[in-house]
């Protein structure tokens, strides 16, 4: 009996290891709909690169060093992660890659499932492509690109429950521009 029980629970223990490595770099760990404040608080950030952009308090954007974000994640080694908050509410999270090959496909598809026919220029030695598939929470969306040194490839992972926050932003920055050029 005492071996079952410690057969078992060296499974349990197993499982909870592998689960939290891969979940070490789930970037929906970060909760839509989480304050600035809170995500500054959940990465430990003391001094933040916040950086307003149009439309002034309705939208910030923090920028964090991958390595800060996903530890031990090597597609986030010199990736910048940037979280965009509507309203004081997080619902984008987005990252940009350049490197001699694809490195964020596997990561994105390892988190969020594989994608099974993914376009055929995607496997040409220039791959040029994008796509979106989605969980009950997210939509992400990956592209990729050549570029001199390589390629580019960029995830963004928006939430699905924050549809009217983005609808409400687009229309008030399309009212900014029509009375600009007025």
């Amino acid at each position: 009996m005492k071996k079952i029980n410690l057969m078992i629970l060296v499974l349990l223990v197993q499982l909870v290891f592998a689960g939290s490595v891969q979940a070490r770099c789930n970037l929906e760990l970060f909760r839509f709909g989480s304050s600035v404040d809170s995500i500054k608080n959940q990465l430990n950030l003391q001094e933040s690169p916040m950086l307003p952009i149009m439309g002034g308090e309705s939208q910030q954007v923090l920028f964090v060093p991958g390595e800060e974000v996903c530890k031990d994640e090597k597609a986030f080694i010199g990736t910048p992660v940037t979280f965009v908050f509507l309203y004081d509410e997080l619902v984008e999270i987005q990252t940009m890659r350049l490197s001699e090959q694809p490195m964020l496909i596997s990561w994105a598809e390892s988190i969020y499932g594989e994608k099974k026919d993914k376009p055929k220029k995607f496997h040409q030695s220039n791959p040029v492509a994008n796509w979106t598939w989605g969980n009950f929470n997210a939509m992400i969306t990956y592209s990729i690109r050549p570029d001199d040194q390589g390629v580019i490839e960029s995830v963004m992972i928006g939430s699905r429950k924050h549809q009217q926050s983005f609808e409400k932003f687009f229309k008030e920055e399309e009212e900014l521009m029509q009375r600009g050029m007025q």
